[in-house]
């Protein structure tokens, strides 16, 4: 719903001079959880469910964390394992301790540290960490394998400062490690390690890359014990080898290598190369797989069988790619290459795994420069992949949030709209006191999602969301198909709209059901379509002005008193506040009305009862001239005075708000402010539009996008909400202000039955004058007059507040609970 019907004193408080209200900030979901340059990727059942979850090393936030996978390939919120990696650089997955769960290692470049983490209950519990070794300088990889043959995994590490290449025992098979044992410092600037039975006797063996001296090498592990023999150098021809990983490729039975080297001196010259063992003993000859003369830089290579032919296919990363190449004949002959992902930004590393557990290698992908980890689907197990996955849940530049139950359980959800990653999503306040669950997506593919609302479209008694996209210029609403927060494809109200801005769903009609009024910035328009049969099936849209002047925010509310829902907004190139009335209540609109032209670049609009008169008045943001303000509605019917500015510090303001949200009967007003970055409300202190200075709710936010308030912890008073784009943040500030209704004034009501699904009854010595109920947003849904009773049955079940007016005109506001 846009309006309210009219402005209630939502609690009764005592009378001060200035509110002092306290706020505690509760983050729903924001960057923080970001791998902050992800530089390695590793896949294992970390919680035991069955399924592959994922790992991560990011250099930039010296962080290892893993992500917990449903089965399906959804991930939940990042967990961190460790932020004490200095410049985290690979991450490994094995069991250390024997305990039959999956543990952590990792490598850290600037701290020299190869460590460990236990999984302490099996499930991704994880223990602080359990260092094998600071003596790794520069490190640079981590590998674990059983490299002396008694049954536990010991670990191997690469270092990059001291040209080395060494194990470390596990010693009891409990994770106790020895001291390094060197297997080799005759490598420069080792870039990579991997173990594999190059000689095909049993034990294994260690295989090495090395940057400066263009060297592939291999270690044989001469009695199976650990003890490695002298180098084996496979190649010196390739310049700028990053990594080297062990395959069967020609199907023979013993293990052939696959490079990549990027040759940069002069130009970029990329080979990916494989290496045929020919003997099975580690006599090796160079295929070319690929060769490319661009500026892609190849940093990893891996093999897994892609397409499901029983061979072993390759997957690579570059500077700007994800590829893979087909083992046609399962003899080595390798097909061209064939791209996953061409956008990406810098993909330093690729991993081949089972995501969503149908049997198929899926690609997962570590992105460093954009802080990407993300996953592509095998479509088809034959190696067409999807569109890449973010793992890392986010809402990209949020720029609108709006409360509303989307489940039924009678608390408010949180519904966002992010531009960037073009999503819908909502959050399920699990239990009705603001804990936020994970993000539930309702559309990805909404290209700019700007705007986001929610009301009952089709009539069936749930809330649906209505969503506007500004770079497909759609408007559309989403169907709640289960009342419990499922929803069906996006069906396109408006489509080749000039930037869809802003909407607002309404009553335009007056036929009971809920229409859409929404703006448009191109063409300058604000049009409204008719819910044809209260299904959700709109007409055409049917124009209220052509000449709104880039409106950049509507809201549509009944103005002139009159009983119908007239429209405001706010011209942003016109720098006006305007309204436009509906003259027959049937969706006719008149000429535009100005009320303010004293507006720079005005960007937002709401209605609200400031000065306690009964009808609706009008607030403004504006951003170049900083400014919040508001116009008195003189005689209720539609005709302002002059601007009122309740404040010029609000910089780059692009939304207003108003609620009561010190309790005291009032309509306080909320704004955000850009540079400095905050949150902020301004009290409204006689109750008659006479504003105090700026109450600053929070300055935690990074460029904030937008403002709302309801009571998003069922306690009775309004919190505030946020969107801010600089760190896609969507935000909730409890209210920590007391509670104003008097305790003994409460118990001289009581209200049963509480909760009910049909009437109300209220038992009181005194006479009762009125009673009225409204909903968590603060919007007035029932009223009776003179009489004990309220029948509730019609309204959606969920939390209301019931407001009891008695003989001594006090006013008592009690929770109710309709079933």
């Amino acid at each position: 719903m846009c309006s309210k019907l009219l402005f209630f004193p939502f609690l009764l408080i005592c009378a001060s001079i200035t509110a002092q209200i306290q706020f505690q900030d509760h983050v729903i979901i924001d960057d923080t959880f970001l791998p902050n340059g992800p530089f390695s990727v590793h896949s294992a059942d970390i919680d035991g469910d069955g399924d592959m979850d994922l790992l991560s090393a990011s250099r930039d936030d010296n962080k290892i964390a893993w992500y917990q996978n449903d089965g399906l390939g959804n991930f939940q919120t990042q967990q961190a394992i460790s932020t004490n990696a200095n410049l985290a650089i690979s991450v490994y997955a094995a069991d250390i301790d024997g305990d039959g769960d999956v543990d952590v290692l990792s490598a850290s470049f600037d701290d020299n540290k190869i460590a460990w983490y236990e999984n302490t209950d099996g499930q991704g519990t994880f223990s602080p960490e359990q260092i094998i070794s600071t003596n790794a300088l520069g490190a640079k990889m981590v590998y674990a394998a059983d490299l002396d043959g008694d049954g536990d995994v010991d670990v191997l590490s690469a270092s990059n400062d001291d040209d080395k290449i060494a194990w470390y025992k596990n010693t009891d098979g409990l994770g106790n490690f020895s001291s390094e044992h060197i297997i080799s410092t005759n490598t420069n600037r080792p870039t990579s390690v991997h173990v594999a039975d190059i000689d095909g006797d049993g034990d294994l063996d260690v295989l090495s890359t090395s940057l400066i001296d263009n060297k592939v090498a291999w270690y044989e592990n001469v009695d199976g014990l650990g003890n490695f023999g002298t180098q084996q150098i496979i190649s010196t021809d390739y310049w700028g080898l990053h990594n080297v990983f062990a395959a069967d490729f020609d199907m023979d039975g013993d293990m052939d290598i696959v490079v990549t080297y990027s040759d940069s001196v002069v130009f970029v010259e990329n080979r990916t190369i494989w290496f045929e063992n020919t003997d099975g003993l580690g006599s090796f000859i160079a295929h070319e797989i690929d060769y490319s003369v661009d500026d892609r830089i190849l940093h990893h290579v891996s093999a897994t069988d892609i397409d499901g032919d029983g061979d072993m296919d390759v997957l690579s990363t570059g500077i700007d790619k994800v590829m893979w190449y087909e083992n046609t004949d399962g003899q080595g002959s390798f097909g061209p290459r064939q791209i996953i992902n061409p956008d990406i930004e810098t993909a330093v590393w690729g991993h081949a795994t089972d995501i969503d557990g149908d049997g198929d290698f899926d690609v997962v992908v570590a992105s460093l420069y954009d802080d990407l980890v993300a996953w592509h689907e095998n479509l088809d197990g034959l190696g067409s992949f999807g569109q890449f996955n973010n793992i890392v849940v986010q809402a990209v530049f949020p720029l609108s949030v709006y409360p509303a139950d989307l489940d039924g359980d009678g608390d408010l959800d949180a519904i966002s709209a992010s531009s960037i990653d073009n999503k819908i999503a909502w959050y399920e306040n699990l239990d009705g006191q603001g804990t936020f669950g994970i993000q539930n997506i309702i559309v990805v593919n909404i290209n700019g999602a700007g705007f986001v609302r929610a009301a009952d479209v089709d009539g069936d008694g749930d809330m649906d969301v209505l969503s506007t996209s500004r770079d497909d210029y759609n408007i559309a609403w989403h169907e709640n198909l289960d009342g419990q927060g499922s929803f069906g494809p996006p069906q396109v109200i408006s489509s080749g709209m000039a930037i869809g801005l802003s909407l607002c769903p309404i009553d335009i009609d007056g036929d009971g059901d809920m229409d859409i009024v929404s703006s448009t910035g191109g063409d300058s328009q604000i049009v409204w379509h008719e819910n044809l049969d209260g299904q959700g099936n709109f007409g055409t849209q049917q124009l209220i002005t052509l000449n709104a002047d880039h409106p950049s925010s509507i809201y549509a509310v009944d103005v002139d008193g009159d009983g119908d829902n007239d429209v405001l907004a706010a011209a942003l190139e016109g720098d006006m506040i305007t309204w436009y009335e509906n003259t027959d209540g049937l969706g006719t609109f008149g000429p535009q009305q100005i009320i303010s032209d004293e507006t720079d670049y005005a960007t937002s609009v709401y209605a609200s009862d400031l000065d306690g008169d009964g009808d609706m008045d009008v607030l403004s943001a504006s951003s170049a001239d900083d400014k919040v303000a508001w116009y008195e509605n003189l005689d209720g019917q539609g005709n302002f005075g002059a601007q009122k500015i309740i404040s010029t510090n609000a910089n780059y303001n692009r939304s207003v708000f108003s609620e009561d949200v010190d309790g005291d009967g009032d309509m306080d007003v909320l704004s955000i402010s850009n540079d400095p970055n905050y949150i902020t409300w301004f009290e409204n202190l006689d109750g008659q539009g006479n504003f105090g200075d700026q109450q600053i709710v929070t300055s935690n936010v990074i460029y904030p996008t937008s403002v709302y308030a309801a009571d998003m912890d069922g306690d009775g008073d309004m919190d505030v909400l946020s969107t801010s784009g600089g760190d896609d943040k969507i935000a909730w500030y409890e209210n920590l202000g007391p509670l104003s209704v008097a305790e003994n004034n409460l118990d001289e009501f009581i209200i049963y039955p509480n909760p009910t699904s049909g009437v109300l009854r209220i038992g009181s010595a005194k006479e009762i004058v009125k009673l009225e109920i409204y909903n968590q947003l603060g919007q007035l849904v029932l009223e009776n007059e003179r009489q004990d009773t309220i029948d509730v049955s019609k309204i959606i079940s969920g939390l209301y507040f019931l407001k009891i007016y008695d003989e001594t005109k006090n006013i008592i506001l009690k929770k109710v609970v309709k079933k």
